[in-house]
C-alpha cells in the first residue's frame, strides 16, 4: 500500500487550482506523512511523520518552503457583529473584499453570538460586508495594507434594523475628486444595495450626497447632487423601480467632522442611504 504523501496546489480563481505537485524527497518518504500547517510567516511549514528515526509514533518535523510555492503572509482580522439597539449579538455573513482586485477574498458565518475571525493576505486594502435578514446590511473599508504578518486588526460590527429612519454611510462608493461617475471599485457596494432592494420589495430609500468645503458652495451643491444622482440611475438600470428612489445633494451643509484636516474632510464626502419606508 502506498503511504500517505503530501502534495501542494494553490487556488487560481474561485473554481480552478493548480495541478497537485508532489512536495517530494526529503519531505516524503516511504513512511507516512501527513497534517501539513504553514506558519504565518509563510515560509515555515510543520507536518506528521512516522518515519523510524523518529521518537516513536507520529513525530512533528519543520522545513522552509521553497519561494516558489510559498502562501502569501496573513494578518487576522477579529470582531462581533451586533444588533445596534440592544447590543446582541447577531449570527451574519461577513463578507471581505480585495479593493482593487474586487474579488472576494473571504466569506465566513460568525457563530451564534456574533464572532468571526479570519485570516486575509497582508498588503491589501479591503472592503467589509456584512448581510442580516431584517436589517441594513454594513460596509467599510480599511487600509490593511501596511499591518504586519500574524497582527490582528480588531473591528465590531453594529447592524442597523430595518426601519424608517435607518441611515448608513455606502463607504465603498467611490468617485474621482470634483466628478460624479462612479469609479469601477464602487460596483460591488452597489449590487448590495440591489440585492437589499431585491430582497425587500416594499423597501423606499433616498441616497444623499455630500462634499467638504472645498470649492464654492453652489459648485459642491451640484457636485453632491449629481454624484447621488450617479448612484440613482445605477440602481435604476439594474431594474429598481423609479418611484422606490430618490435622491438629494447637500453640498457641505451637513458635516460630520470638521473641515480643518484631510481626515475630517474624507468623513463629510460621502454617499448615504436612508430608509424612507419599508
Amino acid at each position: 500500500m502506498v503511504p500517505p504523501i503530501l502534495f501542494f496546489t494553490k487556488k487560481v480563481t474561485d473554481t480552478s487550482w493548480l495541478e497537485a505537485e508532489n512536495l517530494g524527497y526529503p519531505i516524503n518518504t516511504i513512511d507516512d506523512e501527513g497534517s501539513l500547517i504553514v506558519a504565518a510567516d509563510a515560509k515555515t511549514a510543520y507536518y506528521a511523520s512516522d518515519r523510524g528515526q523518529g521518537k516513536g509514533g507520529l513525530d512533528l518535523y519543520s522545513f522552509v518552503l521553497r519561494e516558489d510555492i510559498r502562501p502569501l503572509k496573513t494578518l487576522w482580522v477579529k470582531g462581533r457583529v451586533f444588533d445596534k439597539k440592544t447590543q446582541a449579538g447577531l449570527p451574519s455573513s461577513v463578507e471581505l473584499t480585495d479593493i482593487k482586485s474586487r474579488k472576494v477574498i473571504s466569506r465566513i458565518q460568525t457563530d451564534e453570538d456574533g464572532n468571526y475571525l479570519t485570516p486575509l493576505p497582508v498588503g491589501k486594502d479591503y472592503a467589509f460586508n456584512v448581510n442580516r435578514k431584517g436589517y441594513l446590511f454594513y460596509s467599510d473599508n480599511f487600509s490593511l495594507s501596511k499591518d504586519p504578518a500574524d497582527s490582528v486588526f480588531y473591528k465590531d460590527i453594529a447592524l442597523q434594523p430595518l426601519e424608517a429612519g435607518a441611515v448608513i454611510v455606502l463607504k465603498n462608493i467611490f468617485f474621482d475628486t470634483k466628478k460624479f461617475d462612479l469609479k469601477p471599485e464602487s460596483v460591488a457596494e452597489l449590487d448590495k444595495v440591489v440585492m437589499l432592494l431585491n430582497d425587500n420589495p416594499k423597501l423606499k430609500i433616498e441616497i444623499d450626497g455630500h462634499t467638504d468645503n472645498v470649492g464654492a458652495a453652489k459648485d459642491n451643491l451640484l457636485l453632491s447632487n449629481n454624484r447621488a444622482k450617479a448612484v440613482v440611475d445605477y440602481l435604476s438600470a439594474k431594474g429598481i423601480a423609479a418611484a422606490r428612489l430618490v435622491y438629494k445633494g447637500f453640498g457641505a451643509t451637513k458635516p460630520v467632522a470638521g473641515n480643518d484636516t484631510e481626515e475630517g474632510r474624507a468623513l463629510n464626502r460621502r454617499t448615504e442611504l436612508s430608509v424612507t419606508s419599508n
